[in-house]
């Protein structure tokens, strides 16, 4: 009888030592794998869902994908890696509406001098879309901190007066990691709850893409759009008024601070 209590207990030991050692090795190559940040839109202005592994990290990292809002009020944000020749004209459209956006930039597209300098001219915030649009979760910490660090430190030194408040991983990749040392330098993740596919070369089609996001929109959405793309400044002059006559608003990017 002690031989055979003695030879379960081997037993349990080791499915017990497997066990711990098989979660471990599955929580580790999630930690590796990061997380593709995605949303389930919906068309009844609700705020959408991205899973629950996404938006625990987010919220535990002081992240964020909505405001929290019930004003019919919705935020702009674009991300820029380099320039195609539209931002011009989509500043434009912004200026002439009095609407304030966050631009997410690259280290590369700081030498568009003028159109940074107009951004922040215009009263918009540039925000860290990291220096070389890296794939954070494949990085170790020095790697991470390297390529967000290294954004704020190029961008400070021609604009030391304009201040990052935000940060946003290049894919929409992020581990817990990376949004740790973003948050530790004191900038808050900010993801987005409405986007299109609007980064390709073949031109959107401006009323189909405007239709589109309006239908998914919520109190508090942050949209996300890109410039490299000829339809944009078409399709965004469409969409203000869509959204207008839905009875909302683009808010300003400092609502987001709070």
């Amino acid at each position: 009888m002690k031989t055979l209590l003695k030879k379960l207990t081997i037993i349990t030991l080791v499915a017990i030592a497997f066990a711990f050692l098989f979660n471990a090795t599955v929580l580790n190559a999630f930690a590796s794998n990061g997380i593709d940040w995605g949303i389930n839109p919906n068309t009844k202005e609700q705020i959408p869902t991205a899973g629950y592994e996404a938006e625990k990290v987010l919220e535990e990292n002081n992240g964020f994908f909505f405001h929290k809002t019930e004003e019919k009020k919705v935020y702009l944000t674009f991300d820029l890696g380099y320039e195609a020749g539209y931002t011009d004209e989509v500043l434009d459209i912004l200026k002439a509406n009095n609407i304030k956006a966050v631009f997410f930039l690259c280290s590369n597209y700081l030498k568009e001098t003028e159109l940074v300098n107009r951004m922040i001219a215009d009263g918009h915030n540039i925000g860290n879309h990291t220096d070389k649009h890296k794939d954070l979760p494949k990085l170790n910490t020095e790697g991470v901190t390297k390529d967000i660090t290294g954004f704020d430190e190029k961008f400070y030194e021609k604009h030391p007066d304009h201040k990052i408040h935000f940060f946003r991983p290049p894919s929409g990749r992020f581990d817990d990691k990376s949004l740790k040392i973003a948050n530790e330098r004191g900038l808050k993740t900010m993801m987005w709850s409405v986007a299109i596919v609007d980064w390709g070369k073949t031109p959107i089609d401006a009323t189909k893409s405007s239709d589109k996001i309006a239908s998914r929109v919520h109190p508090g959405a942050i949209i996300l759009l890109h410039i490299s793309n000829s339809g944009t400044p078409k399709m965004l002059e469409q969409l203000i008024p869509k959204l207008s006559a839905k009875g909302y608003s683009v808010g300003n990017y400092t609502d987001l601070l709070q």
